[in-house]
């Protein structure tokens, strides 16, 4: 398969949905609104029963589209695709989108002789297609929503390309990433991969200029080598966070029948990804989390951590997760303490983990600390916890000030509010490099992100 087809796929011209519908029953019509509210170029609906599809001239079959499509997003009976796809790749089509389920993951005889048969067809014409039994594909930064969820173009444009065995996984994430306000490149289903697998999108990925971070959720491959060597030669240029499920003997035996895969031992899968290079993630909260900071601030070349914290709880809680996961608290050298100890009172815990709690209504104050162990060079990494408290609407986060710490060490943030109080802050900061998480566990972890793909790095 070229890579030019996989460009092709990710940024075409023209489109044709086959199986366009008006029929909200059927997959078909929620694949031409996807295209339709995301896609600027031409939309051509191919359906043989009907002339208009919301308003767009529908055509019969592949043959009578005045001209050849980029992409082909396929929502028709199984025993349709083979024939249809042929006719696509005789026309010249070499993109698709199989949303069509019962190959090679369905209990059915002919299954697997069906998936044969297709790859077989496709990789002759050097065709790609993501499917069969997929909910297809996104690309936020293109423009093209080539799936049967429209909702998925709500989610913010950014830098991270989720990719993906389970659909299920992506429908998951996509409400926590709006709520989070979490950005994405590119959201990926790759179904039953009948020839664009994780070693295809890790190659194309690497010189994607939307791409900064990659996140995979695996549930086994067929041959786990090639991923791992796309991996290896991936990584040195841009992080790879990986998920992989089927820990126990359950899940092992359901990954088989989701999605026609071969999964395997956790254990030996988990060290050899670590070994070629992706940063591991044992929660969906963590794969999102550590790609999101691997997206926006550089990686962390030593351990010692200093915590800065609104109250005391959030430094003692940031404090014990840095133990947990291998971070140790910075020991300040004597200048920092000293300048601490001067503009700090004496209620206040002026050592790591620092407690700004009783000039909280200073941001000044607040932001001066935070640079001042920003430019410690005892400092390697730095987590800053702000909460929305007792002070209300008097209360500011110093965001200029956390954005200069972050311009001179990793840095990741907590920031807590209710709803529309600090939005404007959250904004400002992740906008600016500075990665924002709801809980200072999720932050140090992420610095731990940072770490992991520092120590990969090392390595070269």
């Amino acid at each position: 398969m070229k890579l030019e087809n996989l460009r092709t796929l990710f940024n075409p011209e023209s489109v044709a949905v086959v199986g366009a519908t008006e029929n909200q029953k059927k997959m078909g019509c929620h694949a031409i609104i996807s295209v339709m509210e995301s896609f600027k170029g031409k939309i051509y609906p191919v359906n043989p029963t009907r002339d208009q599809i919301f308003g767009l001239k529908a055509y019969p079959d592949p043959d009578s589209i005045p001209e050849t499509p980029d992409l082909a997003i396929l929502a028709i009976p199984r025993d349709h695709i083979y024939d249809t796809v042929r006719k696509f790749i005789d026309r010249g089509t070499r993109a698709f989108v199989i949303i069509t389920a019962g190959f090679r993951e369905a209990e059915i005889s002919d299954g697997q002789e069906l998936h044969e048969r297709l790859k077989n067809l496709v990789e002759s014409a050097n065709a790609a297609v993501i499917g069969p039994n997929t909910f297809g594909m996104t690309d936020l930064r293109s423009g093209i929503n080539a799936s049967f969820t429209p909702a998925l173009f709500q989610v913010k444009k950014g830098d991270i390309a989720l990719i993906s065995q389970s659909g299920g996984i992506c429908h998951l994430l996509v409400p926590y990433a709006l709520r989070h306000g979490i950005g994405f490149s590119k959201i990926v289903g790759l179904g039953n991969r009948l020839n664009v697998d994780f070693p295809e999108m890790l190659e194309y990925l690497a010189h994607d200029e939307n791409t900064k971070s990659i996140a995979l959720y695996i549930e086994g491959v067929e041959n786990p080598k090639d991923m791992l060597q796309k991996i290896r030669e991936v990584y040195v240029k841009k992080p790879v966070v990986a998920m992989k499920a089927g820990r126990f003997e359950k899940a092992d035996k359901a990954s088989r029948s989701h999605t026609g895969s071969m999964a395997g031992n956790y254990r030996i899968y988990v060290s050899a990804l670590k070994q070629y290079g992706a940063v591991i993630a044992e929660t969906l909260e963590e794969l999102i989390s550590y790609a999101k900071a691997l997206s926006m601030q550089r990686p962390l070349h030593g351990d010692r951590i200093a915590v800065i914290s609104l109250v005391a709880g959030l430094g003692m809680v940031a404090s014990d997760t840095c133990e947990l996961v291998g971070l140790r608290m910075a020991e300040f050298t004597e200048k920092t303490k000293e300048r601490l100890y001067e503009i700090l009172p004496p209620y206040t815990i002026r050592d790591n983990p620092v407690d700004l709690g009783f000039v909280a209504n200073d941001p000044d104050v607040c932001g001066e600390v935070i640079e001042i162990v920003a430019d410690d060079e005892r400092v390697d990494g730095i987590v800053v916890n702000y909460i929305y408290s007792w002070s209300g609407n008097f209360l500011e986060v110093p965001a200029d000030s956390i954005i200069n710490a972050a311009g001179k060490k990793p840095l990741t943030a907590c920031i807590n509010y209710p709803p529309d109080i600090w939005d404007e802050v959250k904004i400002k900061l992740e906008e600016n490099g500075v990665p924002v998480y709801a809980t200072p566990e999720i932050a140090v972890r992420s610095l731990k992100a940072l770490r992991d793909y520092g120590k990969l790095l090392s390595r070269e």
